[in-house]
């Protein structure tokens, strides 16, 4: 019996190079294409049972993109680090000729700390080594596990397609299966042939791709450990050559830093305290500025009536003056006899006249007769100014006109007995009256005639 049914597997397999056999393959294989990329819903069981394979994919998708990633990101750190050390090294150079240029002690600080930088520059450029090594096997191994292991998924895709759709083949012909009739139990049985036939290279295929996934996670794994040791020993021993050096350039300047820019902080922040101090004067001051406007002017208003009352008298004062100016000329002796008979003694006119006849008696010996006459008229305006502020003095409300008349220049000169001259020229001219001189009148044209 058993031989029997291998005859007729035997037949069915010689059966299926037919074109209506090849054409049906092909058609139950677009139909399953069909549902996968239309996201259609298969059967559960079906799909279930390629869960630890679906599992693999994934990892190696992951493994797939992240290999691309890292060799963007290894291209473009190893531009970044030439581009840093291109900058460092400019600034180390800049910094060693403007230290050559300073003689003082900033100057060996910046040519220390320049020559330092140049030392970093070239020490971190030794950095693309291991990361162009890096890059290269990443490439290499993209290229040939990767691209291999991509392959072998293709194939085993395929395969499942053909295996899925020879499912849904099995299923529509075992709808239609009458056990009675024979016709249709050796369609069933080609069709459950060619479903054998597919699960075997299915289940060879997947078997592949498990392995070459889980060897690649791992050779992946190898490969990054060997050449980041590299990596990582370099960069290491960068970090240590350069903190070494930074730490010997800090420790040979140590307590010699300027106290300018400290200096010029603490300076900048007292401006802004000062400012801020006067800001909140000028706000608590702002209202009391308001009430010494208002009480400025009630005193202009006040002085402003103080004022009219010392005008009054001061015109009293100035008519007063008027009169004595007015009057006709009188002898300096009488005059001033009748000044202190009505007014009384001034204190300070006799203190002026005291110091006055001390400079008289010395300038006496260049005295000319010819100044007798502006003397006398001197010594009249003298005694008029000297009454004239004892009467500004007695009347506080003129104070302020009386300040005004202080800027004018005030003769201050001391009539003086020149009884000695007037007899002098009594001899020359023995019917001049010496009493007469200033005189104006009838009385004085009649001695002179």
């Amino acid at each position: 019996m058993e031989k029997g049914n291998q005859g007729f597997d035997q037949f069915l397999q010689s059966q299926e190079s037919s074109v209506v056999n090849k054409f049906q393959q092909k058609y139950w294989k677009t139909k399953q294409t069909l549902i996968k990329v239309t996201g259609k819903k298969e059967d559960e069981h079906v799909v279930a049972s390629d869960a630890d394979l679906d599992a693999k994919l994934e990892v190696f998708h992951s493994v797939q993109r992240t290999c691309m990633e890292l060799l963007k990101v290894i291209e473009q750190y190893q531009r970044r680090i030439s581009l840093l050390s291109q900058e460092e090294n400019e600034l180390g150079r800049f910094l060693r000729s403007q230290g050559s240029q300073d003689k003082s002690r900033a100057g060996k600080i910046m040519q220390a700390t320049g020559k330092a930088l140049c030392f970093s520059s070239q020490q971190r450029l030794a950095l693309r080594g291991p990361l162009g090594r890096l890059y290269q096997e990443v490439e290499t191994f993209r290229y040939r596990a990767i691209s291999d292991t991509w392959l072998t998924v293709n194939r085993m895709e395929q395969s499942r397609t053909e295996y899925r759709g020879a499912l849904l083949w099995m299923k529509d012909v075992s709808q239609e299966l009458d056990p009675d009739t024979h016709k249709q139990m050796e369609k069933f049985r080609k069709v459950q042939t060619q479903v054998r036939h597919t699960k075997t290279s299915f289940d060879k295929l997947k078997n592949d791709v498990c392995q070459k996934v889980d060897l690649l996670g791992a050779s992946r794994c190898n490969l990054l450990s060997h050449v980041l040791t590299t990596y990582q020993t370099t960069l290491l021993h960068f970090w240590e050559k350069t903190s070494h050096t930074m730490a010997a350039i800090h420790e040979s300047f140590k307590g010699c830093q300027t106290h300018e820019t400290s200096a010029g902080s603490d300076q900048a922040v007292k401006k802004k305290m000062k400012k801020k101090s006067k800001a909140k004067t000028d706000d608590e001051t702002s209202p009391a500025t308001d009430e010494t406007l208002i009480s400025l002017e009630q005193e202009t208003q006040s002085s402003n009536t103080t004022h009219t009352g010392a005008d009054e008298g001061l015109s009293d004062g100035l008519s007063l003056l008027d009169e004595i100016l007015g009057s006709s000329s009188l002898e300096d002796g009488g005059f001033s006899q009748e000044w202190r008979e009505v007014f009384g003694e001034d204190e300070d006119l006799s203190c002026s006249n005291g110091a006055e006849t001390q400079t008289t008696d010395e300038e006496a010996d260049f005295f000319l007769p010819s100044k007798l006459l502006d003397q006398n008229m001197n010594n009249l305006q003298s005694t008029v100014s000297g009454s004239l502020s004892a009467i500004l003095q007695n009347n506080p409300g003129s104070s302020s006109v009386a300040g005004q008349n202080s800027s004018k220049p005030a003769v201050n000169e001391s009539s003086k007995d020149l009884s000695a001259w007037f007899s002098l020229f009594a001899d020359l001219d023995p019917l001049a009256n010496p009493d007469a001189i200033g005189r104006s009148g009838a009385d004085h044209d009649l001695l002179t005639a």
